[in-house]
């Protein structure tokens, strides 16, 4: 049903309109001082001849699609609608409901006795917002997690991790808010959205829907020029902007090249010709899987949340940005290794390991090293114990098993970290102490401890830490587009 149609519905009920003038001014008031109050809606209102009303409403809202404007703010007083938004502080969301720029959706799924109803939605500034309520579930607590299935997203879309939570509205009712960094360029008005929630507090159920997507008119900058930066290992182009009701959101692509394929490189700020300045409000977001150009390069999807608008009228714009990790390979060092022991030199930064000596006191392994390729005369003793004490302990053949031994290990077979203490700042020397029994956690314990069976694990892109690398910053000249090209 077409909006045409719509309001010939509206037109055709007979309403009084004294008391629905009266009835929706009430609910404007209402909506508009919800900024300002913490108050929770209630139903049971009473409206002058409610059922002609909430015909109209019911019409208005199940056909339109979208919260047309004397509709929307009369929403404020049904919960749900704009009270998720200011559970999740979501002032972007908040903003677009009171502009009548939200999508109205009515979509529920029920498993294992619990039902999930999406709501609402919006997209903004390469953001896709789904707004939800859970029924039927008990629990005492004020927040729960629930998890989706990556597979109903294809790389068009970025889950935000932090997202995936549950806010209780009252004893048996929570809200969630689903949002999604997109790559804005390649999904279009009418496009659908497979989202599956796969646990709601660790219950597993199979909560499966198929959303629309509703986009609205933006404006648009992007340049064409290709800037390489840093030794050539990082090339920047298709660099474009797309301006959301409260903020923007910076999109490009990155070429990861020779020793850097692995690394990550995150822009935090952006400045233009009027003198103006956008802080981030997220970064480091990569948009589907790197891709493999050539032997030497890969190539991301990248993407930086601004604060507000970059103003249309910039013709250039300065990207600042910082590398944010400079990834190696590792190296296990078996502690019965022969001594002095030399850890491979880094590729990025040329730093090195020389381990003097290994021994072990009763249920204490000490590791006396120096860090080499490195200057400390503008360093601090933190600067060291930071990256020393990351130096993990285990079992040699659990280690070489494990897909990643920091993250991904077995309790019991591996310490993480350990006590690094600076004996000579000048000559960069270090002692590191595992101690094998954790006094907090027994299973963390490495209570097969043999020394001829373990090794250190030594990740040596943390040691390119140790030096402090400067911001990347360089210019880009923009112009104004109807609409974006695709990125590449």
């Amino acid at each position: 049903m077409d909006k045409h149609q719509v309001k010939q519905l509206f037109d055709d009920i007979e309403v009084p309109k004294k008391e629905l003038k009266k009835a929706i001014h009430q609910a404007v008031v209402r909506a508009e001082n919800d900024s300002n109050t913490r108050r929770r809606f209630k139903w049971g209102r009473t409206i002058t001849n409610g059922i002609a009303v909430a015909a109209v409403v019911g019409i208005l809202y199940l056909t339109s699609g979208l919260f047309l404007p004397s509709v929307n703010k009369a929403m404020g007083s049904i919960p749900i609608v704009g009270q998720i938004y200011k559970e999740f502080q979501d002032k972007v969301g908040l903003s677009l409901f009171k502009s009548n720029l939200v999508t109205a959706l009515n979509e529920k799924a029920e498993s294992r006795g619990i039902t999930v109803s999406v709501n609402s939605s919006y997209y903004d500034a390469g953001q896709l917002v789904y707004n939800f309520t859970v029924d039927n579930i008990q629990s005492d607590e004020k927040e729960l997690s629930y998890n989706v299935s990556k597979a109903s997203f294809n790389n068009n879309f970025s889950i935000n991790y932090e997202s995936l939570m549950l806010k209780k509205l009252n004893n048996k009712q929570y809200a969630g808010q689903l949002r999604l960094y997109t790559k804005g360029t390649e999904i279009k008005n009418g496009d659908t959205l497979p989202f599956v929630i796969t646990h709601i507090n660790e219950i597993p159920g199979n909560w499966s829907f198929k959303l629309p997507i509703t986009k609205k008119n933006a404006n648009y900058l992007e340049s064409s020029k290709v800037v390489s930066v840093h030794h050539n290992r990082y090339q920047f182009s298709n660099i474009q902007v797309e301006n959301g009701k409260l903020g923007s959101v910076l999109q490009f692509t990155i070429d990861y090249q020779g020793i850097a394929k692995h690394d990550t490189v995150e822009i935090n700020e952006v400045k233009d010709d009027l003198g103006n300045t956008y802080e981030m409000t997220s970064s480091n977001i990569e948009l589907g899987d790197r891709k493999k150009v050539n032997e030497r390069t890969v190539r991301a999807k990248g993407q930086t949340q601004l604060e507000s608008p970059i103003n249309p009228k910039a013709k250039k714009l300065t990207l600042i940005a910082d590398i944010k990790s400079e990834a190696e390979g590792s190296e296990i060092v078996p502690l019965n290794a022969e001594m002095p022991f030399h850890v491979s030199e880094t590729n990025h930064q040329n730093i090195g390991i020389k381990i003097n000596n290994i021994n072990q006191k009763g249920r204490k392994v000490m590791v006396h090293y120096r860090f080499t390729g490195i200057d400390t005369s503008s360093m601090n003793e933190n600067d060291l114990v930071n990256i020393g004490e990351k130096i993990g302990l285990g079992d040699t053949k659990k280690i070489q098993s494990w897909p990643d031994p920091v993250g991904d290990y077995e309790e019991g077979y591996y310490l993480k970290a350990n006590i690094a203490k600076v004996k000579n700042m000048n000559t960069a020397e270090m002692i590191s102490t595992f101690e094998l029994d954790d006094d907090y956690n027994d299973k963390l314990s490495l209570k097969h401890f043999e020394f001829n069976e373990y090794g250190l694990y030594i990740d040596n892109g943390v040691l390119n830490y140790l030096i402090q690398l400067k911001p990347i910053t360089f210019t880009v000249p923009v112009h104004q587009v109807s609409q974006h090209a695709k990125l590449k």
